[in-house]
């Protein structure tokens, strides 16, 4: 799938799975806005050095004064927004909890990063987008939401909110030329999915969740970026307001 010409703002883009992201539009020819609270240097050296062309931002997704800057540094980089991965999310460094001992502070944060910055990010580019008549909303959910994984109820409210507002954001902006769609990621190999529990837990849940799976290994970030260049590109036109779920089959939706 070709995105030549196509700019694509990836958030959550410093590492793991934003990281690869940016890799794969990239390599379809996307030019990329990559976009983290975190240093985004690896990032920008990888897609560089692999031939990419690429740009980027510090971003606070949960600020709308830095969302609207990252769309700015967009246009005045490359000119316009095609695709907008609103991949940034509160995950590694959560630990299992049982849901009555949540610490309100946290369970805000993670609201405000989770759904809210989607929000953010989203106010941010659509005015471009529709400027342009066109253009690529794809929002990172859980494969959580289909599981109901407990002690992580934050994080799975969150991203729960996620699949509702890519439904409804897909029917407001009807006629504006916009789709906008989700995945539902399986258990990925991330140093965030790591940081969850002790070795000996993750090793035993990582091994759960690969019985359950029809396709009999771990997925890696490398397995969602497909999906992403599809919804990216040019011949996802007739999706919108739809959740793909890609978790090697261990649910089905």
């Amino acid at each position: 799938m070709n995105l030549e010409g196509k700019v694509a703002i990836v958030t959550g883009a410093a590492r793991g799975i934003g990281q690869e992201y940016c890799m794969g539009l990239s390599r379809e020819g996307a030019k990329i806005v990559a976009a983290d609270v975190l240093p985004l240097e690896e990032t920008v050296s990888l897609v560089k050095t692999a031939g990419g062309a690429i740009s980027a931002i510090k971003t606070d997704v949960t600020s709308a004064k830095s969302t609207q800057a990252m769309a700015a540094h967009a246009v005045a980089q490359y000119g316009r927004i095609d695709a907008l991965v609103n991949n940034a999310g509160l995950f590694g460094g959560l630990h299992n909890t049982p849901f009555e001992e949540i610490d309100e502070a946290e369970w805000d944060r993670v609201m405000a990063v989770n759904i809210k910055g989607i929000w953010n990010c989203c106010k941010a580019v659509v005015p471009v987008m529709r400027g342009q008549g066109k253009g690529k909303i794809i929002n990172i959910s859980s494969g959580t939401i289909w599981i109901g994984v407990p002690y992580l109820l934050h994080y799975v409210s969150s991203k729960g909110a996620v699949l509702a507002l890519t439904r409804a954001l897909a029917r407001e902006l009807e006629g504006s030329g916009i789709n906008v769609n989700a995945i539902t990621p399986g258990y990925t190999m991330t140093d965030a999915a790591r940081s969850i529990s002790d070795p000996k837990t993750f090793e035993a849940f990582r091994q759960h969740i690969v019985d359950l799976q029809i396709i009999k290994r771990s997925e890696e970030p490398a397995d969602l970026t497909g999906t992403i260049v599809f919804l990216a590109s040019d011949a996802s036109d007739f999706i919108t307001g739809q959740t793909i779920n890609l978790d090697g089959g261990a649910s089905m939706h």
